[in-house]
């Protein structure tokens, strides 16, 4: 069996993954920059829409807000499910069990970007930021 190549990224080694992780903790601390805890990163308003949601880290080294709750992985688009590891680190999920739960980012539901079509649940949660603005929802197109 052949391995499938990517032609557009590299495999990543875990000890340079690991090493990201780490610079940017460090950096987060002599910056002031909130860093992931144990088993959640500080919980911060959104600036497009106010809601609450909770930043963490990637092993890519961005930061990402992910809202909090989990939710069926059957309901979330793949591409769109995260999972927090232990040491609070954001990590793309890629397949994953239809009765596991998975973690979704603000982003994907923040009334300040356009509305996700592409999933009822989050589409349904896009409305909930949304009538939090006083009722300011886009219309689906």
């Amino acid at each position: 069996m052949e391995k499938a190549e990517h032609a557009d990224r590299e495999p990543v080694l875990l000890g340079e993954a690991l090493g990201t992780v780490l610079d940017g903790i460090r950096f987060a601390a002599r910056t002031s920059i909130p860093a992931a805890g144990p088993t959640a990163g500080p919980a911060t308003a959104c600036d497009g829409c106010g809601a609450t949601a909770e930043w963490h880290l990637t092993v890519r080294g961005r930061w990402i807000m992910i809202e909090p709750g989990a939710w069926p992985t059957a309901s979330i688009p793949a591409g769109r499910r995260w999972r927090i590891a232990g040491d609070g680190t954001a990590v793309g999920l890629r397949a994953a069990e239809p009765s596991d739960t998975c973690r979704i980012t603000h982003f994907d539901i923040c009334p300040a970007n356009p509305a996700p079509v592409q999933s009822p649940v989050l589409l349904s949660l896009w409305r909930r930021n949304a009538r939090g603005l006083g009722g300011a929802e886009r219309e689906v197109s």
